[in-house]
């Protein structure tokens, strides 16, 4: 049986990612490694260096490993990493843990998310810079995506919703880095502000969804189980593009139709996407499927988008489309969404 790697990775700067790594540490009985030395540590930023930080300039981090757990359920070999550096920067830390003998097919960072309106949350998303790379990667660079573990991910926050009935579980879009891993990776954070991220209820639900990456999808007379074993088969993939930051319709596709999202785009993103981003979404999705949110977009966006996606052979779903041609009969949850 081969195992696959998962590692999970948090910050000391990071409450929220702390106390989901704590939260990790009490369900199961880990088992703690020691990290590297601090000379192999060194030699694999020189060779495989992060990025640097624009937005704290005046903040210097080493990037080092303090801490590594490791446990095993079924078929995951799950490795839990504490870092001293943002988690924003770490591009190429999948080669850096590889030279340190720690190889990855998944890389789950867990976070903290932040906004304005302090809105309670539970979220996941993937990276990549559209433009610009202010917080950090590389400009007009993505990351290779992870739609089938996100879509996982958020069944299995959703289930736990009568634990933390005020926040909301919910897709982010696509943004900031870090944008140079050559494995999928994801965030999956706790937000918008310094209560919630210390919140242990909501850390266990994020921390119990991580776990949950390793279940097998096995028959069951549970009838949510059913429901979500559904949901998950045959699933279509998808490169999304309208909508708002967190991605209403995109997310309640997730609890009523068999696709799953990889990139990310809002509609306030649109009229400012390359050719060249828009071809990697697909490459590194793996996807030649689109789905447009069309109430959202405008008629400029959506013409470019339509005679750019259709001559580089991708089919466009609708919402419309993607309900009779993927719905499953049923929704799991109810949202203001669904019947727009």
């Amino acid at each position: 049986m081969t195992l696959k790697m998962i590692s999970l990775i948090c910050s000391l700067q990071d409450d929220a990612g702390i106390n989901i790594r704590d939260r990790l540490l009490e369900i199961n009985d880990w088992s703690k490694i020691d990290p590297p030395t601090s000379e192999k540590m060194t030699e694999a930023l020189k060779l495989y260096p992060a990025t640097h930080s624009e937005i704290y300039p005046d903040e210097t981090y080493p990037n080092i490993l303090t801490e590594i757990y490791e446990f095993k359920k079924n078929d995951v070999l799950f490795r839990l990493f504490t870092l001293d550096g943002r988690l924003l920067f770490q591009d190429e830390i999948d080669k850096r843990l590889s030279f340190m003998g720690f190889e990855s097919d998944l890389i789950v960072f867990l976070s903290k998310h932040k906004s304005k309106s302090e809105m309670k949350s539970l979220t996941v998303h993937p990276t990549g810079n559209c433009l610009e790379a202010l917080y950090g990667g590389y400009p007009h660079e993505l990351n290779v995506p992870a739609p089938l573990e996100m879509k996982k991910l958020l069944l299995h926050m959703d289930r736990q919703k009568n634990n933390v009935p005020e926040y909301d579980v919910t897709f982010e879009v696509t943004h900031h880095g870090p944008t140079r891993l050559s494995v999928p990776s994801l965030f999956i954070e706790i937000g918008s502000a310094e209560p919630e991220w210390r919140d242990k209820a909501a850390g266990f639900v994020l921390a119990r969804a991580v776990l949950s990456l390793a279940d097998s999808e096995k028959d069951s007379d549970d009838d949510r189980n059913l429901k979500e074993k559904e949901l998950q088969t045959d699933q279509i993939v998808a490169v999304s593009f309208g909508g708002s930051h967190y991605g209403e319709r995109q997310t309640v596709n997730i609890f009523r139709t068999r696709i799953a999202f990889g990139h990310m785009f809002p509609k306030y993103q649109l009229e400012t996407l390359t050719e060249d981003v828009i071809l990697q979404a697909f490459e590194k999705t793996g996807t030649k499927t689109a789905f447009f949110d069309k109430k959202s977009m405008k008629s400029e966006s959506r013409r470019f988008l339509t005679e750019l996606l259709e001559r580089n052979g991708c089919r466009i779903l609708t919402d419309k489309e993607v309900k009779e041609e993927y719905g499953v009969g049923f929704n799991l949850r109810k949202s203001k969404a669904d019947d727009d």
